[in-house]
């Protein structure tokens, strides 16, 4: 699974050709003191469309913008789960795959992947297939050790049809969904990955940041919302 079948190839190629260079989101740097902004249209957490960490409906929601192969990604890790998990179901989790061409095939093989995952597992096998992804990448388009694979996180994650997964991996549909969170991104104003919004969804008040943040970041971010709500 790890080549590209020639459709497939000639998709993502057609595909790339759509984005804007000057709008092409780049890999973001290391907190060094996180710069929060605004943001443009970012779609609410949606568990009918998409896996959702934590609780289907929450009072917060962080979504995170990841490219598999972003090494500021992997630095982020698993912290946003661990905000989910200490909140009480006060905040869910979405994580929307952005894999940058500048990543190469690596990255859309990935985030294709973890994408037909979801089909076949519960949306914690979308999760545990993009945490060991993260953990075990060597990024920046080197993808995994030779020691493993695409295969076998996904069986890890809970996948038992592997000729399944490779059809879906494959097909134009799921290109066309990488596509569309491409310009999901464009439109919530991504400049970088990983990119990390947090969201009031009793208000609609969010803010954005670009980084490897912490979770005491994170939460300072939801309380200062949880305030504003409050005013």
């Amino acid at each position: 699974m790890q080549t590209l079948h020639p459709m497939f190839a000639r998709t993502l190629l057609a595909a790339s050709a759509l984005v804007s260079l000057a709008a092409m989101p780049a890999a973001a740097q290391p907190d060094a003191g996180a710069v929060w902004h605004s943001a443009g249209a970012v779609a609410p957490v949606d568990a009918a469309r998409e896996p959702v960490y934590g609780q289907p409906v929450s009072d917060f929601s962080v979504i995170v913008w990841l490219d598999p192969e972003c090494p500021y990604c992997k630095m982020l890790g698993r912290t946003p789960e661990l905000v989910v998990d200490a909140s009480g179901g006060r905040v869910n989790l979405a994580v929307r795959l952005l894999p940058l061409p500048m990543h190469g095939r690596a990255a859309f093989i990935a985030a294709a992947t973890a994408l037909c995952v979801g089909e076949q597992t519960p949306p914690a096998g979308y999760y545990r297939f993009l945490d060991r992804y993260m953990e075990l990448t060597r990024t920046n388009g080197a993808g995994l050790p030779a020691a493993t694979s695409v295969e076998a996180l996904a069986q890890e994650a809970g996948v038992h049809d592997l000729p399944r997964l490779d059809a879906c991996v494959h097909a134009p549909a799921t290109v066309q969904a990488l596509g569309q969170e491409f310009d999901a991104a464009n439109a919530a104003k991504v400049t970088g990955t990983p990119a990390i919004v947090v969201r009031d969804n009793r208000n609609g008040n969010l803010a954005m940041t670009e980084g490897a943040i912490s979770a005491d970041e994170i939460l300072r971010v939801i309380r200062a919302l949880g305030a504003q709500g409050a005013d």
